[in-house]
């Protein structure tokens, strides 16, 4: 089976940014150095996200090894709410907010510039948003360029042609859906782009904090996913794992090519995912039970 390692996990900067509760700036930028030196080699981030990208502009002035591929992304302006989101897909509007991202970051390009929440787009200015996505790849501003969001149906064309490099998704893979598997990440392999699977945790609902979901579930939460998530909190506790590390165990026994973007709220959270991503992929007994879970 493939082995996710931790070359294929890529450091998501969400929580460390903000959107999820409020954090310290110094416990951040110590998370975000942590990660590199544990072998991460590529952070995600975002004007979106709270003050992330401040928090890994500062992480990489003080970092002495080798640079980390930076992914970002635009479209999608500052917050501090993750259910929260304002807009600006205009032409100068995207312009501006990836020149700051340049500067707040303190590089000279990004390498892989994401189009945030392509359901937000209008239909009538998809054409107009991807070309500005475009015209980003071929001025330098970008090496790659991607879409950072689940797929509307006015974008599948944009699965079969080669504007886009990379595709991220949120909630596709991991213990409580699979969907990717026979749909975007299918698409990825055929057209030879590469796919990031956000959420590994489902936005938290197999981490620990799974049993206060169950009590009083978020509104991003649906009840199918909550149902399905009680299912493999059973099998963990069948065979004394916890929820998290069993999630995070599943999704590096898949056997597809992808990467994991792994978020962390702080230092002692992403030091506890990366412990039980190096504890390697599951038993086959183990990964095949939560299998059978999805065709029930």
């Amino acid at each position: 089976m493939y082995n996710l390692g931790i070359d294929k996990i890529i450091l998501g900067t969400a929580g460390l940014g903000g959107v999820w509760g409020n954090v310290k700036a110094e416990e951040s930028i110590t998370t975000i150095e942590y990660a590199m030196s544990h072998g991460i080699s590529a952070i995600d981030t975002a004007p979106a996200y709270g003050d992330a990208e401040e928090f890994v502009g500062k992480a990489l002035v003080k970092w002495e090894g080798e640079l980390p591929k930076i992914s970002t992304k635009v479209g999608r302006l500052k917050s501090y709410k993750a259910d929260q989101a304002s807009y600006d897909y205009s032409a100068d509007g995207m312009k501006r907010s990836v020149e700051n991202s340049l500067k707040t970051l303190g590089i000279s390009n990004i390498d892989v510039l994401f189009l945030h929440d392509p359901a937000a787009i209008p239909t009538e200015k998809i054409e107009n948003v991807v070309s500005r996505m475009r015209y980003f790849k071929q001025n330098g501003f970008a090496k790659k360029i991607g879409i950072g969001g689940n797929l509307p149906v006015a974008f599948a064309p944009y699965l079969e042609d080669d504007v886009f490099d990379v595709i991220m998704e949120y909630n596709r893979l991991n213990a409580c859906c699979i969907d990717a598997l026979r749909t975007t990440i299918r698409s990825c392999e055929n057209t030879h782009k590469h796919y990031y699977a956000a959420s590994p945790l489902n936005m938290g609902l197999l981490g620990c904090n799974f049993q206060e979901f169950l009590n009083f579930p978020p509104s991003w939460l649906d009840m199918k996913s909550i149902e399905k998530a009680q299912k493999i909190d059973a099998i963990a506790q069948r065979y004394q794992i916890p929820l998290d590390v069993l999630a995070l165990r599943f999704i590096c026994t898949i056997p597809a090519s992808f990467k994991m973007v792994l978020g962390a709220a702080d230092h002692e959270q992403l030091k506890s995912s990366i412990h039980a991503i190096e504890a390697g992929i599951l038993p086959a007994a183990i990964y095949n039970e939560i299998l059978q879970t999805f065709k029930k």
